[in-house]
């Protein structure tokens, strides 16, 4: 059964039943959805501008930043209008565009205002004006080992010097100098190793040395290829500029040297010993390398041309270990007896053959290359080797005039002579002399070299006084009774200066009282402290190896011509090499060696050739030709 037909139940409607909406009233649609737009007369509908919360939620819609572009370009154009009509305004009278004058100023003035800010900030050190410096490289090649270890120091030192001295000056604006030293061992391979570690230093300006003549005829091709200024303080060897060559050639076009020749060298020694020493009979001792003509055979043919017999050449080795070479030449000097040894060998092989003639008895001058001017040849010959004669293409400190102050200098920087404390005093000068004294120390060093006696009123090796029996200054014999040599520092064409005042001689109290006797002491004095400055002077002269002085001069030939190149260039490149090789070629100034100055194959101008002789185990500087 079922639930409708239950009685008292109410009856459900069904679908039929439901009231139905009405024609006459439909529902309003919302207007936002279906509301038509307004349409103005003879126009088009338009929507409107969606907001922003639209275009964010409506796909595809413009992008945020294209609209504030818009607003800036409306706002831009619309202050740029104002700019134009305010101007245009201001330009119709004199004030006005004087206004815009100024106002033009300033605009252009604030970016190179900023860029000044930003240069003195970022490029100083605290808005400190810091120029630039750049920094380039000073080789050195030199034998720094071995038995020429002591020249090859010396050049070291010398080259420092003349550095750091062109640092102090600034002698190059707006570069700073550095030292590369190199150790060629003396040996052909050392100079090749130390040319291929040159050749890769980008900052390289030029070389000083090689000291070797055989080290230069490896290490200079490699260095002349790449461009790079040398500048030999020694060489000897013609054939590195070229000589003896038909037609004549530069071989190394950056190659100079401030020593002369073995053809020099050896012409001047043969003058002397057949001209001046009447020698007719020579036998010649050469132990140099064979490659090429050597300075031994240079003045065998010399010593011919000029008249005198040459009775034999030997060729040494000079490294015998058992010695039999050193004794077989000796025999055979000895049985031909010539009246002159001529020996082109190195130290140690010369002064061992030296003693044994002497010890043999054989009664015969020496004369040697500068091979000899080493202590190890006066170490091994001793007494024996007095009175032997030496040639060398370099003048020593003692003999160079203008040397004094370089002496002096490298003797402050790197010590002078044994015994040498820095004093310029005697012992027991007073504070006062002694500060004196010092202070005029560096002033007389420079013309105590080249005011010496010359070579014509020396007195004669044979009676000239051993160094080892002089008299210390304290108890030299006074001024006016002291030799010419000994006063020639103290006066004027080379007359001796006794102490004076007023223009006369001051007078002289044995007593030493009074006012006169307390003058003439003080006189003294000063005088035991010049005589003391003086000497101390020409020992670090003496203690200094030639070769150092022409290396100094070597170096600064070297700066002085960068200092011509190199300000204002960013780097040193094969074009400022280039210029720096040119500047050295056509430049020439007063050094301490003399007057410093290249031909155009490389060779110095003012070549000069020095006479030595032996006394007391010292070489002394007899004469010297140019």
């Amino acid at each position: 059964m079922s639930d409708a037909s239950a009685p008292g139940s109410t009856p459900i409607p069904g679908p039929e039943d439901a009231p139905q909406p009405s024609p006459q009233a439909p529902e309003p649609a919302p207007a936002s959805a279906c509301a038509p737009l307004p349409v103005p007369p003879g126009g088009s509908a338009s929507l409107p501008e969606p907001t922003e919360a639209d275009r964010r939620a409506t796909p595809g819609s413009a992008r945020p930043w294209r609209a504030r572009v818009g607003h800036a370009r409306v706002a831009f154009l619309a202050v740029a209008g104002r700019i134009s009509r305010w101007t245009r305004a201001r330009w119709r009278t004199g004030r006005g565009r004087a206004i815009l004058a100024v106002i033009v100023a300033l605009i252009l003035a604030v970016p190179s205002g900023l860029g000044l800010v930003l240069v003195t900030v970022l490029g100083g050190d605290g808005g400190a004006d810091v120029p630039v410096t750049r920094v380039a490289t000073l080789g050195v090649v030199a034998p720094l080992s071995g038995d020429l270890s002591a020249d090859g120091a010396s050049v070291r030192n010398a080259v420092s010097l003349a550095v750091e001295e062109a640092n102090e000056s600034g002698a190059i604006p707006g570069w700073r100098l550095e030292l590369s030293t190199r150790d060629d061992l003396s040996r052909p391979d050392g100079g090749a190793q130390a040319a291929d570690a040159f050749t890769a230093n980008d900052r390289l300006i030029g070389v000083v040395g090689p000291l070797s003549s055989l080290v230069a005829k490896v290490a200079l091709p490699t260095l002349s290829a790449e461009g790079i200024p040398v500048v030999s303080p020694s060489n000897a060897d013609p054939t590195l500029t070229g000589a003896g060559t038909d037609p004549r050639s530069r071989p190394y076009p950056t190659y100079f040297r401030l020593a002369g020749t073995d053809d020099l060298q050896a012409r001047v020694a043969a003058e002397y010993a057949v001209r001046t020493l009447g020698r007719r009979r020579i036998a010649v001792v050469d132990g140099e390398p064979r490659y090429g003509t050597t300075l031994g055979g240079r003045f065998a043919v010399r010593a011919a041309a000029l008249g005198a017999t040459v009775t034999s050449v030997y060729q040494v080795q000079g490294d015998d270990p058992d010695g039999s070479e050193l004794d077989s030449t000796a025999e055979a000097i000895e049985q031909e007896a010539p009246d002159l040894v001529y020996l082109a060998t190195g130290a140690a092989f010369a002064g061992k053959l030296r003693t044994r003639l002497a010890e043999a008895g054989a009664s015969i001058q020496v004369m040697g290359s500068d091979a000899l001017l080493q202590r190890r040849y006066t170490d091994s010959a001793k007494s024996a080797a007095d009175g032997d004669l030496i040639t060398s293409l370099l003048a020593p400190p003692t003999r160079l005039p203008a040397a004094g102050a370089f002496v002096a200098d490298y003797s402050e920087r790197f010590g002078g002579p044994a015994g040498d404390d820095g004093s310029t005093t005697p012992s027991g000068a007073e504070s006062t002399d002694a500060s004196d004294a010092s202070k005029r120390n560096r002033e007389e060093a420079t013309p105590t070299p080249g005011t010496r006696t010359p070579p014509a009123t020396r007195t004669p090796p044979a009676t000239r006084t051993p160094p080892d029996t002089r008299m210390p200054p304290a108890t030299r014999t006074a001024p006016d009774t002291r030799t010419h040599e000994a006063v020639a520092v103290g006066g004027k064409g080379g007359q001796p200066t006794p102490p004076h005042e007023g223009g006369r001689p001051a007078a002289r109290d044995p007593a030493g009282s009074g006012a006169d006797g307390g003058d003439t002491a003080a006189a003294q004095r000063r005088q035991a402290a010049h005589d003391a400055a003086v000497e101390l002077a020409q020992r670090r002269a003496e203690a200094i190896p030639a070769v150092a002085a022409y290396a100094y001069d070597a170096a600064r030939t070297i700066i002085r011509a960068a200092a011509t190149v190199l300000p204002g260039r960013p780097a040193v490149d094969a074009a400022a090499r280039h210029d720096i090789v040119a500047a050295i070629a056509r430049g020439s100034f007063a050094g301490v060696t003399g007057s410093v100055g290249f031909d155009r194959w490389g060779d110095t101008r003012t070549p000069s050739v020095v006479l030595y002789t032996v006394l007391g185990g010292r070489f002394v500087a007899l004469t010297t030709w140019t």
